[in-house]
């Protein structure tokens, strides 16, 4: 079936190799920056979950009349 899909090749291409390992490499940097940048987001929604928490219990001066 590989066969099917790649044809038959009786040699190897290096810069398709090294391509491929270059495309490995760049996936997995950004699969890296994904995690990252949720991590940074979930830690931004809970400050501002924390913040309006904070605002809901402070009490709300009123104005005198």
């Amino acid at each position: 079936m590989a066969k099917a899909l790649l044809g038959q090749r009786a040699f190897q291409d290096d810069r398709l190799v090294l391509e491929a390992a270059r495309l490995r490499t760049r996936v997995r940097d950004l699969e890296t920056l994904i995690e990252h940048l949720q991590h940074d987001n979930d830690r931004l929604r809970d400050d501002l979950r924390t913040q309006d928490l904070q605002e809901e219990l402070e009490p709300v001066p009123e104005p005198v009349s």
